[in-house]
C-alpha cells in the first residue's frame, strides 16, 4: 500500500498488511493507518548513531524460515541505557523481536493469551512459568522497569506513539530462553484512568549472530567505518577525555577536574557535579589487559563500600569493556583479587543456605549493602556517588556467585579468583597491595594434593592387599650356633683396638634370584646381650653383603613388680639377590664372662678340673619372598600422619576464611583477627540492558 505523509505529503509506503507504523523518511513523522487512512502521531527522533552488525531490509534465516528485517527502534532504559529492537517479518507470516543489547541478541515471538502476573506482582528474583516450544518452562525475573521509545525507522508491527512510555519485565530461564511481558504504558493518575490493556509476553531466546546467516540490508551511508572511541572536550576544564566505549557510555568522570558529566545522544556532555573525592586506582585508566575471555580495556574505576557491623568496609572495582565481549569487572579486595563475569539470572537458584549455578552448590557467606564511595573514568548506567544496592554472596572456591539487587533489577555474577602472579601477566607491570586474610573464593593452596592423597593411599591400601594374597614365603635353611662366652683374643692381623668377636660359620645353601630375603636372628638370653654382625657370602662369586645387629633383653623385680625390656629376636630383610649357593658368617660377642682360672677346681691325683666356658646358643633362620608388613605398616602410618597434616591445615584455612563470613559467625570479633574480606562481587550496580 502506498500513500502520501499526513505531515509531509512524501510518499510513503506500508509492505505488509498487518503493519501499523511507517516512519516517514523525509519528515521522520510516525505515520499509521486506520480504517479511515492515514494520521500522523507525532515526530519520532532521529536515531542515534549506534554501531550495529544489523541493517533494514536485510534477509536472514532462522530454524527452517527466513525472514526480512523491515524496521527498527531505539528503547531507552529508565537508567539512561538504550537497547535496539528489529523487527522481522517471516516467510509463515509471523512477527519476530529481534533485541539487540550490549553485543547480546534475542529473537522472541509474541504468545497471545498467555495469563501473567500483574505488573506491581513482579519484583527482581520472582519466578513465572511462561509456555515454550518445549511445554511450560519456569523464568526468573531479572529486571523489571520503565522505558521509552526514542526512535525508530522502517515499518512496525504496533502502533508506536514518539516518546511514549511502557513498563516491562525481563525474565530468563538460565538455559538460553528469554521472555519480555510488555505492561504497556503506566496507567494514567485518578479516577478517570483507561484500564490497563492485556499485556503482551514475548518468549524466545538468546542467540548467536552467526546463525541468522544475514545477507543484504541497507546501506547508511551515515554509519561510517565502526567507532571504537571517541575524544571529548570536559565542558569544565577543557581536559580531553577518551570514551572507550562510546555507544553505551552514560557517565564519564573527568580526571582532571573530577567533574562527573552525563553523556547525552550524540556525546554531548552536560556536568553534573564536581566530586568531593578523587579517586586513585592503582592500575590507569585505558590499559588493555588480557584474561581468559580476550585482551579488555580498563574504562572504569570504582571504590565501593560493603556494611558490616554498622561499619563500610571499602573494596575495589575496575570497569572492563570490549566490544566482542561488553563489560567485564575486575575486583580487588583487601589485596585478593577476582576476574567478574555476568551470568543469566535464571541460570541461578537460591535460598537460605546457598544457591546452586550449573549443577555447581555455593555455600551462602555474606550478605548486606553496598554503596558507591569514589568514581572515576565511564560507565555503561547512571552510576552516582552514595547509590546503595543490597549484596549477597556465595562461594565455592575458587568461584564466587553473587547477586546484587536494586533500582528495579537483579544481576548475579561469576567470580574467578586470581593469584597475583595471573593479575601481573594480566595487567602489566604494576605495584599491587599485598594480600591479607583468606578471600571468599580463595582455593585452599593445597588443593591439587588432596586428590594425589586419595589416590596414593588407595594404591597402598590395594598393593598391601594384594602383596598379602600373592606373597607366599618358603623357608630356606635354618641353623643353630654356640656363641662361646667372653672375647676370644684378637687374630696377629688384627688392627690395633679391634674388639673382636667368636666367628661361625652355617652350612650353604641356596638363594632363589628375584625375591627378597629374611634372615631372623635369636638367642635366649637372660639380663645379657649379644651383638652379632652377620655377612651373606656367594660362595661362586665371593661377594658379600654385611649388616650387623643387637640382641639384648633384661628382666627384674621393682616395687613388687616385675619388668623387662629389650628383644630377644631380630629380623633383617634383604633385597633380591643373585641365585647361587650362599652361606651365613656371623661374628658374635655376648655379655657373659669366660671362666675364671680362678675357678679351677683342684681334685688330688688329678689333673685340675676346669670349667667349661658357657656358651648361648644363636639360631639362624633364612626364608625369601616374604611380605614387607611392617614396612607397608609403616608407610600407611607415614601417609595417615600427612593426611592429618593436610586435614588440619584445610580447617584451619577454611577457619580463617569464615571469619569473615556474616553467616553463621556468632563470634563477637574480640577473639577473631578480622580483616574484612568483603568482596560482595557481583561487579557493577546496574547493568541495564
Amino acid at each position: 500500500m502506498k500513500t502520501a505523509c499526513p505531515q509531509c505529503g512524501a510518499e510513503i509506503e506500508f509492505r505488509f498488511d498487518d503493519s501499523f507504523v511507517r516512519v516517514c523518511g523525509s519528515c521522520r513523522s510516525a505515520v499509521t493507518r486506520t480504517d479511515r487512512g492515514v494520521e500522523s502521531l507525532g515526530r519520532i527522533a532521529d536515531l542515534m548513531p549506534l554501531d550495529s552488525p544489523l541493517a533494514l531490509f536485510a534477509e536472514g534465516q532462522y530454524g527452517n524460515q527466513s525472514f526480512l528485517l523491515i524496521g527498527k527502534a531505539q528503547v531507552r532504559h529508565a537508567a539512561g541505557g538504550i537497547w535496539q529492537e528489529w523487527y522481522a517479518k517471516f516467510s509463515s507470516g509471523v512477527w519476530g523481536w529481534l533485541a539487540e543489547a550490549q553485543g547480546r541478541f534475542y529473537m522472541t515471538f509474541e504468545v497471545p493469551g498467555t495469563q501473567v502476573p500483574p505488573h506491581y506482582q513482579l519484583a527482581p528474583g520472582a519466578q513465572v512459568v511462561l509456555p515454550t516450544h518445549g511445554g511450560p518452562r519456569t523464568f526468573t525475573v531479572a529486571e523489571v522497569g520503565v522505558a521509552t521509545y526514542t526512535g525508530a525507522d522502517g515499518e512496525l508491527p504496533y502502533r508506536l506513539t514518539p516518546n511514549a512510555m511502557f513498563r516491562y519485565a525481563d525474565l530468563t530461564d538460565g538455559q538460553g530462553a528469554f521472555a519480555t511481558i510488555d505492561y504497556g504504558p503506566p496507567a494514567a493518575p485518578g479516577p478517570a484512568a483507561r484500564p490497563a490493556d492485556a499485556p503482551s509476553v514475548y518468549v524466545g531466546g538468546q542467540i548467536r549472530l552467526a546463525d541468522l546467516h544475514l545477507m543484504g540490508g541497507e546501506v547508511v551511508p551515515a554509519a561510517g567505518p565502526r567507532i571504537s572511541s571517541q575524544r571529548l572536550a570536559c565542558p569544565n576544564c577543557g581536559g580531553s577525555l577518551e570514551l572507550h566505549a562510546p555507544d553505551a557510555a552514560l557517565r564519564v568522570v573527568c580526571p582532571f577536574c573530577n567533574t562527573m558529566l552525563d553523556v547525552g545522544g550524540g556525546g554531548a556532555l552536560s556536568i553534573l557535579a564536581t566530586l568531593r573525592d578523587k579517586a586513585t586506582p592503582g592500575i590507569p585508566l585505558g590499559r588493555k589487559v588480557t584474561f581468559s575471555e580476550g585482551e579488555l580495556t580498563i574504562i572504569g574505576y570504582l571504590l565501593r563500600g560493603a556494611k558490616v557491623d554498622d561499619t563500610w568496609y571499602p573494596f575495589e572495582e575496575y570497569l572492563l569493556h570490549s566490544p566482542a565481549l561488553g563489560f567485564r569487572w575486575l575486583v580487588c579486595s583487601d589485596g585478593h583479587w577476582s576476574y567478574v563475569q555476568p551470568v543469566s539470572p535464571g541460570a541461578c537458584q537460591a535460598d537460605a543456605q546457598g544457591a546452586k549455578y550449573k549443577g555447581r552448590t555455593f555455600k551462602r557467606y555474606q550478605d548486606g549493602p553496598l554503596r558507591v564511595e569514589m568514581v572515576l573514568g565511564e560507565f555503561y548506567w547512571k552510576v552516582q556517588v552514595g547509590e546503595t544496592t543490597q549484596g549477597e554472596d556465595f562461594t565455592s572456591p575458587p568461584a564466587m556467585l553473587s547477586r546484587e539487587t536494586g533500582h528495579g533489577e537483579i544481576n548475579w555474577s561469576l567470580s574467578t579468583y586470581l593469584s597475583h602472579a595471573e593479575v601481573r601477566k594480566a595487567v602489566g607491570d604494576v605495584k599491587l597491595p599485598p594480600a591479607e586474610g583468606v578471600a571468599p573464593n580463595q582455593a585452599w593452596p593445597h588443593t591439587g594434593i588432596g586428590k594425589w592423597y586419595w589416590l596414593l593411599l588407595a594404591a597402598l591400601v590395594i598393593s598391601g592387599i594384594v602383596l598379602a594374597g600373592s606373597t607366599t614365603a618358603h623357608k630356606v635353611a635354618s641353623f643353630q650356633l654356640d656363641v662361646p662366652a667372653g672375647k676370644p683374643p684378637p687374630p696377629p692381623d688384627a688392627p690395633a683396638g679391634a674388639d673382636p668377636g667368636h666367628v661361625l660359620f652355617t652350612e650353604p645353601f641356596e638363594i632363589k634370584g628375584g625375591e627378597n630375603i629374611e634372615i631372623t636372628l635369636a638367642a635366649p638370653l637372660n639380663n645379657n646381650w649379644m651383638y652379632v654382625v652377620a655377612d651373606l657370602v656367594d660362595e661362586d662369586k665371593g661377594t658379600f653383603l654385611t649388616f650387623d645387629t643387637n640382641l639384648e633383653y633384661y628382666s627384674g623385680y621393682e616395687g613388687g613388680e616385675s619388668w623387662s625390656e629389650g628383644s630377644m629376636m631380630k629380623v633383617q630383610t634383604l633385597g633380591p639377590m643373585p641365585a647361587g649357593n650362599y652361606v651365613l658368617r656371623l661374628e658374635a660377642q655376648t655379655g657373659t664372662p669366660a671362666a675364671s682360672p680362678y675357678d679351677t677346681v683342684k681334685v688330688p691325683g688329678l689333673e685340675d678340673i676346669r670349667p667349661p666356658t658357657p656358651a648361648i646358643p644363636l639360631s639362624a633362620s633364612i626364608r625369601q619372598n616374604v611380605f614387607q608388613g611392617g614396612l607397608w605398616a609403616l608407610a600407611l602410618l607415614l601417609l595417615l600422619l600427612l593426611g592429618l597434616f593436610l586435614f588440619l591445615s584445610k580447617r584451619r584455612f577454611e577457619n580463617r576464611r569464615q571469619e569473615n563470613s556474616s553467616v553463621g559467625n556468632t563470634d563477637s570479633g574480640d577473639d577473631h583477627d578480622y580483616d574484612h574480606d568483603h568482596d560482595f562481587g557481583s561487579g557493577g550496580s546496574s547493568g541495564d540492558d
